[in-house]
């Protein structure tokens, strides 16, 4: 019968433990350092350098304030810009009283703005003098071209020219005047049409040069308003008269130029119908007087 040998430290009735594993140089495998067993396996260790905290939110990434999403979803204010208070509150004004000036001329009145805020007495008096100046000078084209549209006397040379086509009517005039033949019209009414038609050029751009300088006063004038409204319970009676003074002016600077051009208007609309009258008779007029004188001769010069 084979003996048994017996356990080390066997103690009966404790369960026996799973044998390891084989180790092929017949030693025991060594302990291995903080080993606590198979019930850490699969966990993610812990960071050696930090201890966890309790609800850390330090590793949520902070987006940067001035990052796309912070500016689509924040709302614009109405008035972006680094302009003193007193220019906001001017170009509120201007959005709320005059909502068609401001939808065209938003930056121009921000700039004119800047430099008549905050308001003096000296600003107020040289107020827009630099474009009075220049519309002062650009009315002086539209007068000249008035003037030379009246010197021209197109209307009266065209009747006398159309006179002729009449003959004389009474018995004195069959007698002893001497006819005056309509082609002899027909060089100075065609001098007369290219004058017309240069004046017509020459007044498109002078209107559309003065138009331009009166839009720019009526953005002055409205700046003044506004500025008006802003400082109306100012204690400084002249400056509030200097406002006053410079409105009127700039208001008649913008009225006269308005005549001006509405005057000009009519003259290119007599221009224009006294261009075609003088084609008219050049071509269509003349043509058919030597038709017909042509037509009542028999060849010999008798009719």
């Amino acid at each position: 019968m084979t003996q048994q040998k017996p356990k080390a430290f066997d103690f009966g009735g404790e369960p026996e433990p799973s044998p390891d594993p084989v180790n092929p140089a017949g030693r025991p495998p060594a302990p291995r350092a903080f080993d606590f067993g198979e019930a850490q396996d699969g966990a993610a260790p812990l960071k050696p350098d930090r201890s966890p905290q309790a609800l850390s939110f330090d590793d949520v990434p902070t987006a940067p304030a001035s990052s796309a999403l912070t500016r689509k979803t924040a709302a614009r204010p109405l008035f972006d810009s680094e302009d003193h208070p007193a220019v906001r509150d001017a170009l509120a004004t201007v959005h709320a009283d005059y909502p068609d000036v401001f939808a065209h001329a938003e930056q121009r009145l921000a700039t004119l703005f800047r430099r008549i805020l905050p308001v003096r007495l000296a600003r107020v008096t040289e107020w827009a003098e630099a474009p009075l100046m220049e519309q002062a000078a650009l009315l002086q084209p539209i007068t000249e071209l008035v003037l030379k549209f009246s010197q021209m006397g197109v209307p009266a040379l065209l009747e006398a020219a159309l006179e002729t086509t009449k003959g004389p009517t009474s018995m004195f005039g069959k007698l002893f005047r001497r006819p005056t033949s309509p082609a002899e019209y027909r060089p100075v009414l065609t001098s007369s049409r290219a004058q017309l038609a240069q004046l017509m050029a020459d007044s498109e751009i002078a209107m559309r040069n003065l138009e331009a300088s009166a839009q720019g006063l009526g953005l002055h004038l409205t700046v003044l308003a506004v500025v008006s409204k802003l400082v109306e319970d100012a204690p400084d009676a002249v400056l509030v008269d200097a406002l006053v003074q410079r409105r009127t002016l700039i208001q008649q600077a913008v009225r006269q130029a308005e005549l001006s051009v509405r005057q000009m208007g009519q003259v290119r609309q007599q221009a224009a119908d006294l261009i075609g009258q003088i084609s008219s008779f050049l071509t269509v007029t003349l043509p058919a007087l030597g038709m017909a004188q042509a037509q009542g001769s028999d060849g010999l010069g008798r009719k």
